[in-house]
């Protein structure tokens, strides 16, 4: 994970503080806290590890931000929206890890459905997998 990655997971860009920081989290640990939302727990993942990757690398933020307009986005709402799809189809494990989500499990009679929310097929691991908009530029098909 990078600023810009860490960042686009709270929906975050420009000038930054630390208080700022802390506020966007509060917000989406509201937003996603597993007795509101019952993706949180997998949710929460994502941004504790995005909030401690900002914590650790305070002093940096702005330094290393992405300033151009195509590499800044919403991605905890992108996650949302993957893990709804995914928490619906019967036998299918998901797991996120850091900002990606693998998946495993039951897949082959979700191909459709998996490949249409923007998930590819790590042959190696032979598991699907979703990744931030930021990784997908220089994946060859």
């Amino acid at each position: 994970m990078n600023v810009q990655e860490a960042l686009n997971v709270f929906g975050l860009s420009g000038e930054l503080t630390e208080q700022d920081i802390k506020i966007a989290y509060k917000k989406l640990a509201l937003k996603y806290h597993p007795d509101r939302n019952p993706l949180g727990g997998e949710l929460m993942k994502a941004v504790n590890t995005a909030f401690d990757f900002l914590m650790a690398n305070i002093e940096n933020i702005n330094r290393f931000q992405s300033y151009d307009e195509g590499g800044i986005y919403n991605y905890g709402e992108e996650l949302e929206k993957v893990l709804n799809v995914l928490s619906g189809l019967a036998g299918v494990i998901y797991e996120v890890i850091g900002n990606w989500v693998w998946i495993s499990g039951e897949t082959c009679e979700h191909k459709e459905i998996l490949k249409e929310t923007g998930c590819k097929w790590a042959a190696k691991k032979k598991q699907w997998f979703y990744r931030p908009e930021e990784h997908k530029s220089g994946f060859v098909e």
